[in-house]
């Protein structure tokens, strides 16, 4: 039978099922037997009886609910059925309807789909850190709604950067992708190829010095033919060589976007010079194109760049800086396109080691240049003569669809007619940079005066603490005017306490003002240098002496005495006070009685040697009666008496 056949019969039992009339409610179960009686005796169990009622029962026209009353030990699986009153129990051959899967089988053979994620990416930068088991990065998280990523110098490892490779393949915001310094091994430039591929809004990637290698450029190659978006491409400092860089001589000349490519500073050689010529003609769109720090010195190499570029239109930018360009016959070419060359806006020759007549050569193509705006043409070996001519292109261009604008000449020496060269320029609205020396003026040697005071000031003023600091010019006013020795100037300063100070340094200070007729040392001209360079330096005001404190008398206690009372030493105070006054007002009038005696006349006996001078002798009558007699006043000379009482 048919699974058709088979579900259209069981349609049909369910349809005569419905037709049919509702059966009669069946008559309750009679038992033919009196129930059992319970008997007393433990032999016999409750189980013994409930077999044989069973036995007894009548199940037609039995009811679900009347089953499920049953508590029998047959029924009690019923007790968690939920049974329908239709025909089930009673056809035994009734066949259930095919029942509808709910689901298992899709719950068996469930995939789980990939994850949804925004056109930011942060979520799932988060969900990859977390798989890769690495923490993530701050800067990733912030710059990726932004148009510039920048991880210049962060050292990504192999983990990290395929975390963030997998989120930039779909993010629609990051243009500007900077990895430079981040040492980059296959499996990781690998990973940067794949992204490159799928990602369709980076336009500037830079790769500098990333150590790739040519090994890494082979990988690089074939996405750089798939990618349409990448407009600024930097491999330099990536050590390609001429291998590596014709393994991706394919990919630069496929990629029809670029507009800028960097290869400096690549260990690139004369070999490498046909490929560069192939990938300047067969590229529609490169217009700058940076070839600084290579070995493109040869005329062949030269003839073959020069060449090609002399067959494009396009290019605006050149740059073949330090390439150690020297002879006339690879100049010539260099010549060559720079004079028919109508759309060169920038041109860096610098750093080269050229020769006279390559000078005079790269002049007379510059002024017949009608395209150029900024010339670098720095840091070449040449006269400060030659350098004077050369920058007169400024004034010599006189014409006026000339439009350069800028000419760069650092490191270059020049004589002094380049401040005329200058003024002229810039009354036309052009400019030079010199940024030397000239070579006709007068050089200077440094005030070594000043940096020695300064050297000083600074040795002595370097102490954390302020009372260990010193002020050289405190020092400098107390030497003396005259010259002085080396020795007496050392032994001011140990006693200054200037210990801070080098030995040679103050070596060189006495050598400096030292005069050489007698070898001493000007001291009043290097305070003179001094205060022309400091001339707000004074001495400190004195300080004040402070008084010494009396110290207090300790009188010594006698053993056994006691102390005073309080009381007591108040009287005591109070007695030694009125005695000091008393004292000093009886002295006063025993002075004034003693001045009131009239002196001895001349009359009058000397004293007798060995006898005793009266205390009442004032101390001029004492020095007459010592004097000899010739000395002794006379009566007209005599002292008037004083009046008073006596």
């Amino acid at each position: 039978m048919s699974v058709t056949e088979y579900n259209q019969n069981v349609g049909e039992e369910e349809e005569e099922e419905v037709i049919k009339p509702p059966p009669k409610r069946p008559r309750p179960l009679i038992s033919t037997k009196k129930p059992v009686e319970t008997v007393s005796n433990e032999s016999v169990t409750a189980e013994e009886g409930i077999e044989e009622e069973e036995d007894e029962l009548d199940f037609e026209g039995c009811t679900s609910e009347e089953l499920l009353a049953r508590r029998t030990k047959s029924f009690t699986c019923f007790a968690q059925l939920v049974l329908s009153s239709s025909s089930i129990l009673r056809n035994l051959n009734y066949v259930f309807p095919v029942p509808k899967d709910p689901g298992i089988d899709d719950a068996f053979n469930y995939v789980e789909p990939l994850p949804v994620y925004d056109d930011i990416g942060v979520e799932k930068y988060e969900n990859l850190c977390k798989e890769y088991e690495i923490v993530p990065l701050t800067r990733i998280k912030n710059t990726l709604g932004t148009p510039l990523m920048n991880l210049k110098f962060y050292g990504l490892r192999e983990k990290q950067l395929k975390a963030i490779m997998e989120t930039l393949k779909g993010n629609h915001y990051v243009e500007v992708l900077i990895l430079q310094d981040n040492f980059l091994t296959v499996p990781m430039t690998e990973m940067i190829c794949k992204m490159i591929e799928e990602n369709g809004t980076l336009q500037v990637l830079s790769l500098k010095q990333c150590n790739m290698g040519p090994e890494g450029a082979i990988l690089l190659n074939d996405s750089l033919s798939t990618s349409q978006f990448l407009t600024d491409l930097n491999l330099s400092f990536n050590g390609l060589g001429d291998i590596g860089l014709r393994n991706l001589q394919q990919g630069l000349c496929d990629l029809p976007s670029l507009k800028i490519l960097d290869l400096s500073n690549n260990k690139l050689t004369e070999d490498s010079a046909d490929v560069i010529e192939k990938i300047i003609t067969e590229n529609k769109t490169l217009s700058e194109l940076n070839l600084a720090w290579n070995g493109f010195y040869t005329t062949q190499a030269n003839k073959l760049i020069f060449k090609a570029l002399g067959l494009t239109d396009r290019l605006r930018c050149l740059n073949i800086s330090w390439n150690g360009i020297s002879v006339r016959p690879a100049v010539k070419w260099i010549g060559k396109y720079v004079r028919k060359s109508q759309v060169l806006e920038e041109l860096d020759l610098s750093w080269n080691r050229f020769l006279e007549p390559a000078v005079n050569a790269i002049r007379r193509a510059i002024l017949n240049n009608g395209s150029l705006v900024n010339v670098n043409i720095g840091s070449i070996p040449c006269t400060p003569e030659k350098a004077v001519f050369v920058a007169n292109i400024l004034i010599n261009a006189k014409k006026a669809a000339h439009p350069i604008k800028f000419l760069n000449m650092e490191n270059i020496v020049f004589t002094k007619e380049i401040l005329k060269v200058m003024e002229s320029a810039n009354k036309l609205g052009r400019s030079i940079k010199i940024g030397g020396i000239l070579g006709n003026w007068i050089i200077k040697d440094p005030n070594m005066a000043e940096l020695i005071f300064k050297r000083i000031r600074y040795l002595l003023n370097k102490p954390k603490k302020k009372k260990a600091r010193k002020d050289f010019g405190h020092f400098l006013l107390t030497l003396p005017l005259q010259p002085i020795t080396k020795a007496e100037f050392e032994q001011l300063m140990l006693k200054k306490k200037m210990k801070k100070l080098d030995a040679p340094l103050i070596q060189q200070l006495e050598d400096l003002y030292t005069i050489k007729k007698n070898k001493k040392i000007d001291a009043a001209a290097m305070v003179q240098t001094y205060m022309d360079l400091w001339p707000d330096t004074c001495l400190p005001p004195p300080k004040p002496k402070k008084e010494k404190k009396k110290k207090k008398d300790k009188k010594r206690k006698k053993k056994g005495e006691e102390k005073p009372v309080e009381g007591e030493q108040v009287s005591e105070q109070v007695g030694e006070q009125v005695g000091e006054q008393v004292g000093e007002q009886v002295g006063e009038q025993v002075g004034e009685q003693v001045n009131q005696i009239q002196p001895t006349t001349a009359d009058s006996p000397p004293p007798v040697e060995g006898q005793p001078i009266e205390a009442s002798q004032t101390h001029l009558e004492r020095q007459q009666l010592e004097a000899p007699i010739e000395d002794q006043p006379s009566e007209a000379t005599q002292l008037p008496e004083t009046s008073g009482e006596s």
